[in-house]
């Protein structure tokens, strides 16, 4: 194709885009509500989400209380998520499932919305809020359908969203101890065991808690120190008892005789 022919196409294409576009301006404004309705769900069929988007959000009033309702409500919602704006969706979703609880289509709007918060969790260093209600999100929609075929990848989204908590959690209570505030590091740390206790940060929060409580007691008053130290063996046998391997054991039981060595 030569250089005029390309750009005979060319204009023909960006006449038919206005056109296209004048086309939808004037649907917008229009009452035709059902060709609306039948525009806006062609759009969505044909992955024109950001038309079908506003078409359906044009819709949402005049339909509120009528036969297509619904309808409107979650091609709305699922047009949203097409458009890859999952805050607003879940949100849409949230409202489909208020509205219409008993529709056929509940279950997947549910789904959804935890599925849309997921989508904008973000990665664990930051605020989990959303993390933390998508979490819930998908165990109400477990609770609610059990039977559902995807209670399978409900709990998949699941095991992530957790073990992003738990890295949080766990950063969280580190940051304590890289910061020398050591008895909030021992406290923290602890707290993070009795709510995790499988995680596989076990063996790294319980050496820093000897390492911590270590610390903590050397620089207590002499009133204090006992107890303290006795605190760190304590810690330093249960660690000992679990991890019998470990590489950091050396370490802490040098620790443990220096804790002895003082009390005697």
């Amino acid at each position: 194709m030569n250089y005029r022919h390309l750009s005979i196409v060319l204009v023909l294409i960006s006449l038919l885009l206005v056109s296209c576009a004048s086309k939808h301006k004037k649907l917008l404004k229009s009452n035709d509500h059902d060709a609306k309705y039948v525009a806006a769900v062609k759009a969505y069929d044909q992955q024109d989400y950001f038309h079908a988007t506003q078409l359906f959000e044009n819709l949402l009033l005049y339909y509120r209380g009528r036969d297509k309702a619904e309808s409107v409500n979650l091609y709305y919602a699922k047009s949203l998520l097409g458009s890859k704006d999952f805050y607003s969706a879940g949100y849409q979703f949230e409202n489909f499932v208020k509205w219409f609880p008993f529709s056929k289509d509940a279950e997947e709007a549910l789904f959804q919305a935890a599925y849309c918060k997921y989508l904008e969790s973000p990665k664990y260093s930051l605020d989990q809020h959303l993390t933390k209600e998508s979490f819930a999100q998908f165990q109400a929609f477990i609770n609610k359908y059990p039977n559902s075929p995807k209670v399978t990848e409900a709990n998949k989204y699941m095991d992530i969203l957790r073990e992003k908590l738990i890295q949080k959690d766990y950063e969280t209570a580190y940051n304590y101890y890289k910061t020398g505030n050591y008895q909030s590091a021992q406290f923290a740390l602890k707290a993070f065991l009795n709510e995790y206790p499988d995680a596989k940060y076990r063996e790294e929060a319980m050496y820093y808690i000897i390492l911590a409580g270590h610390k903590f007691a050397s620089n207590s008053i002499e009133d204090k120190k006992k107890e303290r130290y006795q605190s760190v063996m304590l810690d330093y046998q249960k660690f000992a008892s679990l991890y019998p391997s470990s590489k950091k054991l050396s370490e802490l039981q040098k620790i443990n005789d220096d804790c002895l060595k003082i009390l005697k």
